[in-house]
């Protein structure tokens, strides 16, 4: 059976996909276009914007019907690839002698399709000067979106030679004219004057060549440009000032890649740093590449928008431009297609980002395989070895040098993390004095400043331990260190300075190491002199306090002999006195029998007096009996709370009673202090019970449960001192940690509940009570744990310790109760017992402001 061939049948619809698809908004329509203008060589471009139609006339080459027919129509074919573009511009002698070689900026065979884009209609007038003949043809894109079968050959275009008396762009008798109607988008004025800011930087701006002009022409808004400045026109020839602010005084660096050496120069304001050059080990692939990386201090910053008449954040940062012509999206305002942020969030302050940089990097290559945009044509190059091996250059020869010195050097955080100095102190002090420089047109602080200049010797040395580097030139100001403070560094930046001598073999350096090195033995001979001076004085220090230690001892052994000497006069003198005492002694005992009788009869006429006092306080004490049963009742548990602390005080009166009948009945001797400690025991309980029986009646309770505001901490800690520690012979320990707490409370409700926790830690024989007040959040937090018996194992629950009738200790079972009543009801707070507490027993008593 014989074989049969088939081919591939290319549809209608492959218009779009090829043209609409990839040429993705209007203004990337309009750099292909100018594009193809440039790689015709033209020199001047015309875009006319009238209404409803977009003019683009260029003085190129033009087509000649072949071109028409073999190039122009030939789909996804580029002459400009496969060189036989240049082959027919070599025919052109014009061209040869008035413009400079060119390297072709588009290499697709799509960017024809842009006028899709743009309209639906298109009208291409051409003349070449080759054959002097002009040619006309129309297309109407529509026609192949009529029937997605029908295929490309299909589509017909007619074409016709007219009369060669076209006037091409700058009078030119040859070149082409695209005229593009029916357009698919409105051109407003924003959208004008954003198209012209676009192709300021569409060819390489920062170029001082200009052999390629690009003219827009908008006759709706000539009036409103003669009101605008120059900046803010719309018509008119398109031009950048972007040289100027190549002027600005900033830090920089430029890399040059040429066939064989890469030479790079490192500007801080205008003054060379370093100038190295280095075998370019990659030349097969790039070897014409020029990279001009700015960092933008704040003043570069503020110079730039005056420059510019934008800010340098929103202008866009580090563009790509091949051949001449920007590739999109590199350097576009919030762009981080090189991925200087993404390293920058890894590395904090030791890398740079995009709001710090400005630059280009310019590569010139026909080598369209390695170097290719990505189809859509705002997407990037692709990714090939050739774009890695780009990559790598900017990164490694211009990016992290620039940030070496920047960071380094200018911002002091190489030698803070590298320990340059002994003292952290003094290098963090160093850094300070760097502060003010990164907004200065001049290095001058760098220049005087100790850490910088010897992180620029490090960084010196690290390029020349690079055995492919040779350091052409270096700035010898920051090398210079014979005025410095060298004690403050590690010796080992001298090292560094010798080893970098030895590699430049720099007369002037190693001059300058013998310096250096003299003036560091110097000051270091003078710090040791200085130490030893300091040290003989500290000797003679000791010796002549130890002199006047010894002196002083002696001064008090006489001094003691004295008072020795001086006891004997005086018990001398004392034996004498005694004798005249007892003389006097027995006057005394006469006189005081008769003091004692005359006490007798006053004491009789006290007792009078007594008794009719007495009389009087019963008669007052009817009256307020006949007050109580005039007025309401009190509350019983108000009452029952009364009864259960008069009886605790009581019980304690009991136990004191006991304790001196023991005594006596054991016929113990009992001194007049013993009994007056016993009177006063008895007499502070007595008081208390009176005053608690005082507030049983309803109108002075109400007197006694009226708030007080104050600080309740302070109240505490004064009752404690003042009243119950006195009474009761019980160590506590106070822990306040200096707090206030002022609220209103009312007094003998707080009382009563402090001497029922108490009593309790008494009756269990605590050895220790300890308070301990502090502030939680806004409440006032109170820890009374006492050191003695924990909680009864019997009790399993412990938040039955507050229920009435359940008792920890020998009592009734109220006290707890009526503790957590008064918290709770009186002072609006809670309490609770500390199970973790294992050295006896805690409450915790929480109450709210």
């Amino acid at each position: 059976m014989d074989k049969e061939f088939i081919s591939f049948d290319v549809k209608t619809g492959m218009k779009n996909i090829i043209g609409r698809d990839l040429i993705t908004d209007d203004f990337i329509a309009i750099y292909e276009l100018v594009k193809n203008s440039y790689d015709a060589h033209a020199d001047h471009v015309t875009l006319t914007f009238n209404e409803n139609e977009i003019i683009i006339s260029d003085n190129g080459k033009g087509m000649s019907k072949n071109d028409l027919k073999e190039k122009w129509f030939a789909v996804a074919y580029s002459a400009k690839k496969d060189g036989t573009e240049d082959q027919e511009t070599k025919r052109l002698s014009h061209f040869n002698n008035l413009k400079s070689r060119r390297y072709y900026a588009g290499a697709k065979g799509v960017g024809r399709f842009s006028c899709d884009r743009l309209g639906n209609r298109l009208e291409l007038t051409t003349t070449s000067p080759i054959s002097n003949q002009t040619f006309r043809l129309s297309i109407d894109w529509e026609q192949f979106e009529i029937n997605s079968k029908q295929s490309f050959v299909d589509i017909k275009i007619p074409i016709e030679e007219i009369e060669s008396n076209i006037s091409y762009d700058k009078d030119n008798s040859f070149g082409t004219i695209l005229r593009i109607s029916f357009l698919n988008s409105n051109w407003s004025e924003n959208k004008l004057f954003q198209l012209k800011r676009s192709l300021e930087k569409l060819i390489n701006p920062f170029s001082d060549k200009n052999e390629f002009e690009i003219e827009i022409v908008a006759k709706k808004f000539i009036e409103k440009d003669r009101e605008r400045s120059k900046y803010q026109k719309i018509n008119g020839t398109i031009t950048n000032s972007i040289l100027k602010v190549l002027d600005i005084k900033t830090t920089q660096i430029n890399v040059s890649i040429g066939a064989e050496i890469i030479i790079t120069k490192l500007f801080d304001r205008g003054t060379l740093i370093y100038h190295i050059e280095e075998p370019n080990q990659y030349a097969k692939t790039i070897n014409d590449l020029e990279i001009s990386l700015y960092f933008l201090n704040r003043s570069a910053k503020v110079n730039f928008g005056k420059i510019m008449d934008i800010e340098p954040i929103n202008y866009g940062n580090v563009f790509l431009f091949k051949n001449g012509f920007r590739v999109q999206p590199y350097g576009d305002a919030g762009d981080d297609s090189w991925e200087i942020d993404r390293r920058k969030q890894q590395g904090y302050n030791r890398f740079l980002g995009t709001r710090d940089l400005f630059g280009k990097v310019d590569l010139i290559t026909e080598d369209f395989n390695e170097f290719k945009e990505v189809s859509s044509r705002d997407g990037g190059l692709v990714e090939t070895s050739g774009k890695r091996i780009l990559f790598d250059f900017f990164y490694d020869k211009a990016l992290k040098r620039l940030e070496r010195y920047v960071v380094g050097v200018l911002w002091g955080e190489a030698f803070i993390r590298k320990n340059y100095f002994i003292n952290t102190n003094e290098a963090n002090k160093q850094r300070e004095n760097l502060s003010k420089d990164k907004d200065k047109d001049s290095y001058e602080d760098v220049k005087k400043n100790l850490g910088s200049k010897i992180d620029f010797v490090n960084l010196i040395r690290a390029l020349s331990d690079d055995d492919n580097v040779k350091i052409v030139d270096y700035n010898k100001e920051l090398v210079d260190f014979v005025n410095d403070n060298l004690d403050l560094a590690q010796p080992k930046f001298i090292n560094e300075l010798e080893r970098i001598a030895e590699k430049t073999n720099d007369g002037y350096l190693i001059n300058q190491v013998k310096l250096t090195t003299e003036n560091f033995n110097r000051i270091l001979k003078e710090k040791e002199e200085a130490e030893h001076r300091a040290k003989e004085e500290e000797q003679k220090r000791k010796e002549a306090e130890e002199k006047a230690k010894k002196e002083e001892e002696a001064r008090i052994i006489a001094e003691q002999k004295q008072k020795e000497a001086e006891e004997k006069k005086r018990l001398a003198e004392l034996e004498v006195l005694k004798k005249e005492k007892e003389r006097i002694e027995a006057e005394l005992a006469k006189v005081k029998a008769e003091q004692k009788a005359k006490e007798e009869a006053e004491r009789r006429e006290k007792e009078e007096l007594a008794r009719k006092k007495a009389e009087k306080e019963a008669v007052l004490h009817k009256q307020q009996v006949a007050r109580y049963k005039a007025a309401e009742s009190v509350d019983y548990m108000d009452l029952r709370d009364s009864n259960h602390i008069i009886g605790v005080y009581s019980d304690d009166i009991s136990k004191k009673i006991l304790l001196l009948k023991r005594r006596v009945d054991k016929g113990k001797e009992l001194s007049k202090n013993d009994l007056l400690n016993f009177i006063q025991g008895i007499s502070l309980a007595n008081e208390k019970i009176s005053t608690i029986t005082r507030f049983t009646t309803k109108s002075n309770y109400l007197k006694a449960t009226l708030e007080t505001e104050e600080d309740v901490v302070s109240y505490i800690s004064d009752y404690i001192r003042n009243i119950y520690q006195v009474l009761y012979r019980i160590d506590i320990l106070i822990e306040t940690r200096n707090i206030s707490f002022i609220k209103k409370f009312q007094p003998i409700e707080l009382i009563t509940a402090i001497d029922n926790i108490l009593s309790n830690s008494r009756k269990k024989n605590a050895s220790k009570v300890i308070f301990n007040f502090s502030l939680k959040d806004s409440d006032l937090q109170i820890s009374i744990k006492d050191i003695g018996e924990p909680l009864s194992h019997s009790i399993t629950d412990w938040k039955l310790i507050f229920e009435e009738g359940i008792t920890t200790t020998k009592g009734s079972g109220l006290g707890l109760s009526h503790v957590k009543r008064i918290v709770e009801e009186n002072l609006k707070g809670q309490i609770t017992y500390n199970p973790n507490y294992n050295d006896g027993f805690e409450l915790i008593i929480t109450i709210q402001r």
